[in-house]
Order: structure tokens, then sequence, then C-alpha cells
């Protein structure tokens, strides 16, 4: 699937350079895609007129799933969308996929918000990247290095600590409220004056998380998840 990361810009870029040459592109690479759109993209269904999504209308609780559409004037397709709204805070997803859509194109697409905690720690809650101002290619490049050599290590050793019970050390929240790279940054700076053990090497593990992040114990506890009415259109030509 396409890297989750690059899904935040995806919308951008395809203001910028048309919807389908982007598409197309991720497609040749072999990457598959969830792709938030804006309600200004327009869509083609067989035996229907064009539609602009702003137009459609979905009541709180809705999802409806459309297979084999085109989307944007240059009709980019068959593509599958994802149209929800959502019951908890009135917010719209419409998610374009080249894959046929479900309820798991939700969940999948929902994954993203589980990275904004590392947007955070490349911006403002951490490394400052924008700050650097750096214009040349290369030097991004070898900055960018660094970098992920540094979030490597950070977040292995913010896992370390969530591992050894220790979270709580250098992050106050009743539930983890901070990423595990801010963890383990917290950490490295204790452990320098405090005489706390470093990794001296480093593993992650590949099960899913065992402490994931949570606004609050509230929220966590009322929250149990988006429930939706569903409806499956297929405009396949038949």
């Amino acid at each position: 699937m396409i890297p989750i990361r690059l899904s935040n810009y995806i919308p951008r870029l395809m203001d910028a350079v048309g919807g389908w040459v982007l598409l197309a592109h991720a497609t040749r690479l072999g990457w598959h895609w969830r792709i938030r759109i804006k309600s200004c993209f327009v869509v083609y269904r067989h035996g229907q007129r064009r539609l602009k999504l702003s137009n459609y209308a979905l009541t709180p609780g809705q999802a409806h799933f459309w297979q084999h559409v085109q989307i944007t004037d240059e009709r980019y397709g068959p593509v599958y969308l994802a149209l929800a709204h959502l019951a908890e805070n009135g917010e719209r997803w419409l998610v374009v996929s080249d894959e046929p859509t479900s309820l798991t194109t939700l969940d999948e697409y929902g994954f993203r918000f589980d990275i904004e905690e590392n947007f955070l720690d490349d911006k403002s809650n951490g490394f400052q990247l924008e700050a650097s101002l750096i214009r040349s290619a290369d030097a991004l490049t070898r900055l960018g290095l660094v970098l992920a050599l540094t979030t490597l290590y950070l977040v292995a050793q913010g896992t370390e600590v969530v591992k050894q019970g220790k979270r709580r050390w250098v992050d106050a929240h009743w539930f983890r409220g901070n990423s595990y790279l801010k963890i383990g940054w917290n950490w490295v700076r204790s452990a320098l004056s405090k005489g706390w053990t470093l990794l001296t090497r480093l593993s992650l593990n590949g099960e899913p998380d065992p402490d994931p992040a949570r606004a609050s114990r509230n929220q966590y506890v009322r929250n149990p998840g988006p429930a939706f009415k569903v409806k499956f259109v297929n405009y396949a030509k038949t």
C-alpha cells in the first residue's frame, strides 16, 4: 500500500500536477493506495450524470462504497470510492482506492493517524526540520540520513523503555501520550544526568503496538470507534 506519510501530501500534488498523472505513476510503481480527496473532485459513474462530490449528501453514520468509477475531468479510472460521514464529529471522509472499497478501506486509511505523532517529531516537537531552511538537495539528503539514524535509535530506546515498564518515568500520561521517539528522547536526556542505562544494541519488535497512544483516558472509554450504515454500488459496465 502507498506509504502513509506520502498520502498526506498527495492531495496537494494532485491539485498541482493533475490527479490522474500522480495516481497512474503510483500504480506503475506497484503501490496500492488509499487517498483522501477533496469534495471538489468530480466523479463519473456509468449510466449516471457527472457528479461533484460536494453535491452528494450523506447523513451522519452513512458510508457508501462505489466500485468502478472514474474521477477528475480526465476520467481517470476505474477507481473505487469510499464515502463516509462520521456521526461522532460530523467529518466527511472521501477516500479513493485502486482496490474495491469497504469498511476495511476506511480502517486502512485511518492508519495514517497513527503516524501523526511522527509528523510532530519531525517538526515542532522534535527535530525542527522545517526550521533548517535547507535548499540544497544533497545537504537535505545528508540531514535526512542523520535524522533517520537518530529516529531509529530513539524509537528503539523508547520501545525498550515501554517494554521494561518504565514509560511513566519519562511520560506522565495515564495512557501513552508521547511518541516512542519522544519517550526515547526524554530517556536519553535523563540518562545523561541520572546515569540511567542506554541501549547498546538496537531491536524493533514487529508485533502490534502494546501501548497505543491515546489523547485521554476519557476519550478512550467513550469512543469505541465509528459505526456505519453501509451501501455498495457497482458501476461496472455490463
